[in-house]
């Protein structure tokens, strides 16, 4: 379904009556249903289940390889040498 003020598709489903219903996306969502987004009360469209799930796979965290560090032996230092003038 598509947002009923943009292409974009939509996330959110308002009933108005028992025939008919508005879809919105997140971003064009009425003011006055954000209460009702907030609570629970929105019908939420397998759209927004897809972006849902895709949003918590990017969120998970991924096991990260600990670079191996190799230990190297200090540089000796020279000793400096005096020159005779």
């Amino acid at each position: 379904m598509k947002c009923a003020n943009c292409d974009a598709n939509a996330l959110y489903v308002y009933r108005v009556t028992l025939n008919k219903s508005l879809y919105y996306c997140g971003k064009d969502l009425p003011k006055f249903l954000e209460e009702r987004k907030k609570a629970g009360l929105l019908k939420l469209t397998d759209q927004f289940k897809v972006e849902h799930d895709s949003a918590i796979e990017l969120l998970k965290p991924t096991a990260v390889e600990e670079p191996v560090l190799e230990e190297k032996t200090p540089a000796k230092k020279k000793a400096s040498t005096k020159k005779a003038k």
